[in-house]
């Protein structure tokens, strides 16, 4: 009798130690549940594509080159422009400026081409393109005017006065050999911005940097 009970006492201390080697194993290869899910304060992460481009919208205008400025004066002529607004296109790089000069004489908008601001147009507003697709060959105001570039860009905003836009647009840039040129902006869901004017160089303008100003 009392063998049988040393063997029954022995088979479950045997059974116990099993059972606490399985539940220490588990419990080591087991990753806690608060690993496993975000933290409040951590972020989730998205595809590298959306990253990049939430980047971009929450960059400032003031990255790269100075270019032209929400802030700075120009003057060209016997005239003042005010650079009061920008819409910024891009498209995977840099596309165009469009600055609004409200009370401007000699322009409406001021288009900037390049990143350096050297190749600029004097601009207004026109209702001479018609609707649909922009075509590769276009006659405004007497002249004939032939595609530079069109695509797809992201639209961002910075300073007041602006047109209504949306976060994406089709642009259409043409152009003739004289520098008369159209800026053609579709916004998706939105209006259509139809800008025409006349190139002009760096050197014929006076730039008054009201936008360093701004970031003092």
């Amino acid at each position: 009798m009392i063998i049988e009970m040393l063997i029954g006492a022995g088979i479950v201390a045997a059974g116990a130690a099993v059972t606490r080697i399985i539940v220490r194993r588990r419990a080591a290869n087991a990753k806690p549940e608060d690993d496993a899910k975000p933290s409040s304060g951590e972020k989730e992460k998205k595809p590298k594509k959306q990253r990049r481009k939430d980047e971009a919208k929450a960059a400032p205008l003031r990255e790269g080159p100075r270019g032209l400025r929400v802030g700075d004066v120009l003057l060209y002529a016997d005239s003042e422009l005010w650079l009061a607004g920008c819409l910024e296109l891009d498209e995977e790089g840099f596309v165009a400026r469009v600055f609004v000069c409200p009370g401007g004489e000699r322009a409406e908008y001021v288009v900037q081409l390049d990143s350096d601001a050297n190749d600029l147009v004097m601009a207004a507003s026109t209702d001479e393109v018609p609707d649909g697709v922009v075509p590769e060959s276009l006659p405004i105001g007497g002249r004939r005017l032939r595609l530079e570039s069109r695509g797809v860009a992201d639209v961002r905003r910075e300073g007041e006065h602006l047109p209504r836009s949306t976060e994406r647009a089709n642009y259409a840039i043409l152009a003739d050999v004289g520098g008369r040129t159209l800026l053609v902006v579709d916004f998706v869901k939105g209006r259509r911005l139809a800008l025409v004017g006349d190139r002009v160089g760096r050197h014929m303008l006076d730039l008054l940097p009201g936008g360093d100003l701004e970031d003092r």
